[in-house]
């Protein structure tokens, strides 16, 4: 899974109709002030409004304003917005993608691949984002998990952990699906 320039601009696009609280803000302006091409930025709009995360206004005040709640909505939600469903590989969202779909141990690895990035996605809203950054502690306790833990470990159960939104139900640094 790629997360593309579109993706990365969407989230420029939203912060800037973040921080501009109930006032529009146009298009041209956030363009220029991200850097990014305003033709893109466009297209980029017109997904944001059909995912109802931002509302826009023609005139010579117009321009987009957040149309959603920043407490709410997640970074999944904006990623699908954009660029569609959050996946590793096409088998594992789609059955007919492959014929070996019922029967191949690569398809639930791919799927658990993919709730392991869904669930991290989902735990980390706008507002988080916009206010945290990389100091938000899913993000910064997702760049401490082990890249490759040691067979026998808890490493990868316990990064499923860490990043859902119920990481503090789990005592200090282990978790009950683990001990």
């Amino acid at each position: 899974m790629d997360i593309t320039r579109r993706c990365d601009y969407a989230c420029r696009i939203l912060r800037a109709a973040y921080k501009s609280g109930d006032t529009f803000v146009s298009v041209t302006k956030i363009a220029e002030d991200e850097n990014i091409p305003y033709a893109f930025a466009r297209s980029i709009q017109h997904d944001l409004v059909v995912g109802g995360l931002v509302k826009t206004e023609r005139g010579a005040r117009g321009g987009l304003t957040l149309n959603c709640d920043p407490t709410q909505v997640t970074l999944l939600e904006v990623l699908e917005s954009v660029q569609g469903p959050v996946s590793v590989s096409l088998c594992a969202i789609d059955p007919d993608f492959c014929d070996k779909h019922d029967d191949c141990a690569y398809n639930k690895l791919w799927r658990g691949a993919d709730q392991l990035l869904r669930n991290y996605f989902n735990s980390i809203t706008l507002k988080d984002l916009f206010e945290q950054g990389a100091t938000h502690p899913t993000i910064e306790s997702a760049l401490l998990t082990p890249s490759a833990p040691q067979r026998g470990t808890c490493a990868l159960t316990c990064s499923v952990h860490a990043t859902s939104k119920a990481v503090s139900e789990f005592p200090s640094s282990s978790c009950e699906s683990c001990a």
